[in-house]
């Protein structure tokens, strides 16, 4: 897979702020309800570790990144 320079457009994009639009506030609260209810189970079923930190931390990264797919492709 070839990798291309992003383009100004790309970047603004990117790190722009996107205000929601829509049901788009609602999603994002749906993705955060869904991620926070799997984060509560898993918790709650396995012990503190280095591995629960870093799967909390993937949870997390989850999160942003489906809420980010909402906002900058719509």
């Amino acid at each position: 897979m070839a990798f291309e320079k992003m383009t100004r457009e790309q970047l603004d994009n990117r790190f722009n702020y996107h205000a929601p639009k829509l049901d788009q506030a609602q999603r994002y609260e749906q993705i955060r309800a869904a991620i926070r209810d799997t984060a509560i189970l898993c918790v709650g079923l396995t012990p503190v570790s280095p591995e629960q930190t870093r799967a909390l931390n993937a949870l997390d990264e989850a999160m942003f990144l489906f809420n980010a797919s909402i906002a900058r492709t719509e």
